[in-house]
């Protein structure tokens, strides 16, 4: 009888942890998602971007990050070829960066040419594409650090 008991309260501790780690994932990804539509939201505010619903800037947002990886594995299979070809760090350097914003604003033109209700111009197409260059490879750097340390 206590095996049973022991196995029930068992079971119970497992299903708390696991509720209790999804609940935190869930509310992970949510504040990393709301800092992300917050955050374009007040840009595209700056930079003068018509929209016409919430919902549509969801979708939005929901097709960058879709596309945006589609878009990145390609970016990074054109560096690694590019890397075979031996060429001096800087030329390298120069070229990784040029191909970031070509493929990060290929995202993001595609992507406001699928969601008609948003109407980016070019300079703000630009301008959100060297910002989210600027923030992968500000993130990106913390990651060598920390790898060399």
């Amino acid at each position: 009888m206590k095996k049973h008991r022991f196995r029930h309260s068992f079971r119970k501790d497992k299903s708390t942890v696991f509720i209790s780690m999804g609940i935190l994932l869930l509310l992970g990804i949510t504040i990393i998602f709301g800092v992300f539509f917050f955050g374009m939201v007040g840009l595209f505010q700056l930079m003068g971007v018509s929209y016409e619903s919430v919902s549509s800037l969801l979708l939005f947002g929901v097709l960058i990050f879709i596309l945006g990886l589609l878009f990145e594995a390609a970016a990074k299979i054109v560096k690694m070829i590019s890397s075979y070809t031996k060429p001096s760090p800087s030329v390298f350097t120069v070229w990784r960066i040029f191909v970031d914003l070509l493929f990060t604003w290929l995202t993001i033109y595609t992507v406001d040419e699928l969601v008609s209700q948003v109407t980016m111009v070019l300079w703000s197409e630009w301008f959100f594409t060297c910002l989210l260059v600027i923030v992968d490879y500000v993130f990106d750097e913390k990651k060598h650090t920390k790898k060399l340390a």
